[in-house]
């Protein structure tokens, strides 16, 4: 897994292959046959490694709040995805579909005593770790970086001087701070059943 994720982080993933893994470990390419399948089974367990090492925060505290536990989670998810190229792409085409059972179930009756009913607990999850993967996908994929660009015609319209300086401010603020920003507006969208 160390082999893997250092070419991946020098390659990126459209470049990870078997026979470069390999090359990194001194060995040929078929001795990989040996502990995985085939390349997909290397990529989920880069994946499953990838998440073992960077997403710590998995679990409740006692004590704590759910939407500080939500955000915090999705925080540890997303630092896990930024620590390697490619991080969101590699969870999103190869990462688990289903949280490690004992985090699953800490995680759901966790919001359970707070009030949601099991499935909008599941629910909140799947929302707040598709929009962790999601913001970071875009961070980590995006052209331009984190800037804001407009096409501008020829004729400029009344307003895009403004414009242009909330986008510019809106960038020096940087992506932590947007991700912060829709984090915490999904996260106070949601509500446990006992308000309805």
């Amino acid at each position: 897994m160390a082999a893997a994720i250092a070419v991946l982080d020098e390659r990126g993933l459209d470049k990870l292959s078997l026979h470069a893994i390999a090359a990194r470990l001194g060995v040929r390419q078929p001795a990989l046959y040996h502990h995985f399948q085939d390349k997909d089974a290397i990529l989920s367990a880069v994946a499953a490694e990838v998440l073992e090492r960077g997403h710590t925060d998995r679990l409740p505290e006692s004590g704590e709040d759910w939407r500080a536990f939500l955000v915090r989670n999705a925080r540890s998810l997303r630092r896990a995805m930024l620590g390697v190229r490619d991080g969101a792409r590699l969870l999103a085409v190869a990462g688990p579909r289903a949280p490690e059972l004992g985090n699953a179930i800490a995680q759901v009756s966790f919001l359970e005593r707070h009030g949601f009913t099991g499935a909008d607990a599941i629910l909140a999850f799947v929302a707040v770790s598709r929009y962790t993967i999601g913001a970071t996908l875009e961070q980590q994929t995006a052209r331009d970086g984190s800037d804001i660009t407009f096409r501008t015609p020829d004729d400029v319209p009344p307003g895009a001087e403004h414009l242009f300086r909330l986008a510019a401010e809106v960038q020096a603020l940087g992506p932590d701070h947007e991700f912060a920003v829709g984090l915490t507006a999904l996260v106070n969208g949601l509500s446990p059943a006992r308000g309805r």
